[in-house]
């Protein structure tokens, strides 16, 4: 009996080491790949701002969660299940370049997508078959979805927030958070990124897809040393326009004269952060160790300057470190600004970590 169990168990293990070729070749049937394979170094000549005419670079994971978390600069999100609902994407000129890519050797979406396009007509096609896996390993930085970077914010993770547009559409409207560098005078403000460059998140962003000052940032800080670098591409006019740019509300005021209350501040920097401006007048080096996380950096002086140019579309509230230079920065705007309204100041001692938490003490 135990003889029979034994060939039994030899003839099953045959069996089965006869039926994996088959397996593998119906896997390798399903899986049709496109001829006209390229690599890394030919997808970063067209990966770049301002795109290079006449080349599109697709994405065809799904938009989420794959696209948005990380996706080759100036792609396109296009994935393959939409495919067919989203030809009007394609360009029109049926010889542009069209490089497909997914989520590594073993993905098939890409190459499903170049067949697609090539029954459509399009004559110059490419697979980046390594695909995103393999770009990330090797290129400066990627890109990301809002979608991830308001994530990035909401689950308190490291990260900093860099503006790189010119100081005044900074201070015109900015992403909360934000501190403003822009591209020009990257390395005169890069003391304010910061000290840790292995573990904290930098993203960049200006204004908008055709906007190429965030590229140029990004590519500046990763030669700085910085890891984990990104830009946002649909920028300031694609965030006011997924999450809006905040509203006036009525602020409730503290003892002080034009002190804001403590309770009623904390409660909305962590319900709704956009409806306030909320300037951190401290020094760009005191700012780059840690700020509430909603807060835009100016110091004293640059309000001095420029109180003439910052927004009054929703209330302004000053905070420093203690109150005192904050408390400063408001009588000095309520001075040069005669007619200012909604305008306040933290009257308390903060204290801030490097991952942007905080605690407030109201100043008795």
């Amino acid at each position: 009996m135990f003889k029979k169990i034994c060939a039994a168990a030899v003839m099953f293990a045959f069996a089965l080491a006869a039926m994996a070729p088959a397996a593998m070749a119906a896997e390798k049937a399903n899986f049709k790949k496109y001829p006209d394979i390229v690599n890394y170094n030919f997808v970063a000549k067209y990966a770049k701002m301002p795109k290079p005419k006449g080349v599109m670079i697709v994405d065809s994971r799904p938009y989420k969660p794959k696209y948005v978390a990380g996706y080759i600069p100036s792609a396109v999100s296009i994935p393959t299940s939409q495919f067919d609902k989203m030809t009007d994407k394609l360009p029109t000129n049926k010889s542009d370049l069209l490089i497909f890519y997914c989520g590594g050797l073993k993905c098939p979406l890409s190459h499903k997508a170049a067949f697609k396009a090539e029954a459509l007509g399009y004559t110059n096609i490419k697979v980046y078959a390594a695909g995103f896996p393999d770009y990330k390993k090797h290129a400066p930085y990627v890109s990301i979805g809002l979608e991830a970077l308001k994530d990035m914010m909401g689950k308190g993770e490291l990260y900093a927030l860099v503006d790189a547009r010119p100081y005044k559409k900074y201070l015109a409207g900015s992403i909360p958070s934000a501190m403003g560098i822009p591209e020009r005078e990257f390395a005169k403000k890069r003391g304010m990124l910061p000290a840790d460059k292995a573990n904290v998140s930098l993203v960049y962003y200006c204004g908008g897809y055709k906007c190429a000052l965030s590229h140029k940032s990004a590519i500046k800080a990763r030669y700085l040393g910085y890891k984990k670098v990104m830009v946002a591409e649909a920028g300031y006019p694609g965030w006011k326009e997924m999450f809006g740019s905040g509203s006036a509300m009525e602020v409730k005021a503290g003892e002080a004269e034009g002190a804001v209350d403590t309770a009623w501040f904390l409660k909305t920097i962590k319900e709704n952060p956009d409806a306030i401006l909320l300037i951190d007048v401290r020094d760009p080096g005191e700012y780059a160790a840690g700020h509430f996380p909603s807060a835009i950096n100016m110091t004293v002086d640059q309000i001095e300057k420029q109180a003439a140019e910052i927004p009054t579309d929703k209330p302004i509230v000053f905070s420093c470190s203690t109150g005192a230079r904050a408390g400063e920065a408001y009588y000095l705007y309520m001075d040069i600004v005669k007619d200012a309204k909604n305008v306040f100041y933290l009257e308390a001692t903060n204290d801030f970590g490097e991952d942007n938490t905080y605690e407030v003490h109201p100043n008795k």
